[in-house]
């Protein structure tokens, strides 16, 4: 290949890639889907109080919508807002949403609104916003810089980006020597099922004893916790964990012998006791239902396959104990990179969780024997508009996380390029972790080998390449699991 073509399919490569494709795209998925999956997750209110002659009422939520960034005169023109203009007079450049809500009333709906909820922050050259689909004379007409990317969002003047983070993969199984005294490896999942993040943590003992640590169990012994999920038959337990290999059938005999349950009842009450509970069975049931292992299920029929992944955890964990191996958790393949659509997502569901309940406290302030009050007047715009305007302008979010959003570094096109481009790592700059700092050969392609800061946090903070891409949010992954099953992967 001469020069001329190289030089002509890198210009060409470049041009395909927008520089802050991955803020627009997760800000979009966001939008499109993710916003009413927490709309949807909530469903429903239902009020203590309810209309007179009334046996069930429920405030149901419907479809969100969210229209183009506009602005209210104070003469009363509503008109469309463009970045430039909401720069210059040190407005927030965002968008109504409007909620679909109605009341249902003995399973019959008396009353249906479109009720405006609040405005949120769109990110610039998204396809929410007012300059999507412009020719470049166009957007010099709008003052606009052609060649400027986007992805990032204006509030009260200020462009502000919010930082991809980079963190590690959730469920998926981390293997490493354990550094807790009595304790040789561990077995550790990020468990991530939406609204719902649970860390596990399974051990094995200097003397080859299992335990598992999830949600308020604490060190609980795996095959007491395998025998209250079903798996009561201990030679099929045996052949299951070991899988022909005499060491690791050893040490499944082991704790066998040192933790007999002798049934699923006498497991699900040692459990409960564990937590000290006055009905230990219910306990441990509704503990093991809802925490453990949650991407997998969260009802008593999800028990078998969550016995199934156990049972591969602890096999793998004591293949990798005998073989004196561990997983690799810098290679990429075990990492994860969060944009807008993580941190919103974490943000608008705290958020709009305290609008219900408003709304809730607000139906029943204002109910009357012969009087239902309007879907409208139980909805307050004010807290959700503020808060996100808040949390977008300081960088403040919810969990004590801070340092989310930043100012968009102006200084120049390769500045503004980089600063689009950055990837912070959730460690913290103070401990030392020198093999996080460290290049990794999975890095080759995917970040900058020479960009980075100075200082404590070299390393910690990378730039994406210019031709890598950040696969999109949402990804349908029906012909991956077809492909598996056609490969003769089994259903469990």
């Amino acid at each position: 290949m001469n020069r001329e073509t190289n030089d002509k399919l890198l210009e060409m490569a470049i041009k395909s890639n927008n520089i802050a494709g991955h803020h627009i795209s997760s800000f979009e998925y966001f939008l499109d889907q993710g916003i009413q999956k927490i709309v949807d997750s909530e469903n429903a209110v239902e009020p203590v109080m309810k209309p007179q002659g009334i046996t069930t009422f429920i405030i149901k939520l419907g479809k969100i919508t969210i229209g183009k960034p506009d602005i209210l005169e104070a003469d009363g023109v509503l008109r469309q807002l463009t970045p430039m203009e909401a720069r210059i007079r040190d407005l927030t450049y965002d968008a109504p949403m409007v909620l679909n809500v109605s009341y249902i009333a003995d399973k019959k709906q008396i009353a249906e609104e479109e009720v405006f909820i609040g405005r949120i922050p769109v990110v610039v050259k998204s396809k929410y916003c007012n300059l999507n689909g412009l020719s470049r004379e166009e957007l010099v007409k709008f003052n606009e810089d052609p060649d400027d990317p986007g992805g990032y969002f204006i509030i009260n003047g200020t462009e502000r980006i919010i930082i991809t983070t980079e963190d590690l993969a959730p469920n998926n199984i981390l293997i490493s020597k354990e550094s807790q005294e009595g304790f040789v490896y561990s077995a550790k999942i990020f468990a991530d099922a939406e609204n719902i993040k649970v860390p596990h943590t399974v051990q094995l003992s200097s003397s080859n004893l299992l335990y598992i640590t999830f949600g308020k169990l604490k060190k609980i012994p795996v095959f007491t916790l395998l025998k209250a999920l079903g798996f009561t038959n201990e030679n099929e337990l045996i052949k299951k964990v070991a899988k022909g290999d005499e060491d690791i059938e050893n040490t499944v005999n082991i704790n066998l012998l040192a933790y007999n349950a002798d049934s699923e009842k006498d497991a699900l009450e040692t459990i409960g006791k564990s937590l000290h509970s006055v009905h230990p069975i219910d306990t441990a049931s509704s503990n093991i239902d809802a925490l453990l292992f949650p991407f997998l299920g969260r009802d008593e029929q999800s028990r078998r396959m969550k016995g199934e992944y156990l049972i591969y955890v602890i096999s793998t964990m004591l293949s990798y104990s005998m073989n004196k191996k561990e997983v690799d958790k810098d290679h990429y393949s075990n990492k994860r990179l969060h944009a807008e659509s993580y941190n919103l997502d974490m943000l608008f569901r705290f958020v709009f969780k305290q609008i219900l309940n408003d709304a809730k406290y607000n139906f029943e302030r204002g109910i009357r024997k012969d009087r239902i009050p309007n879907p409208k007047h139980i909805f307050t715009s004010d807290q959700l508009t503020s808060r996100l305007r808040s949390s977008l302008a300081t960088g403040q979010w919810v969990g004590g996380r801070v340092g989310i959003t930043q100012h968009l570094n102006r200084r120049s096109f390769p500045d503004t390029v980089s600063h689009l481009r950055k990837v912070e790592s959730l460690l913290t700059s103070n401990r030392e972790n020198s093999r996080a700092r460290d290049l990794h050969g999975t890095h080759f392609g995917r970040f900058c080998a020479t960009e980075t800061p100075e200082g404590p946090n070299i390393g910690l903070t990378k730039n994406i390449a210019i031709l890598a891409r950040i696969s999109e949010d949402g990804a349908d992954n029906t012909e991956v699991i077809n492909k598996i099953k056609e490969y003769g992967v089994k259903s469990l």
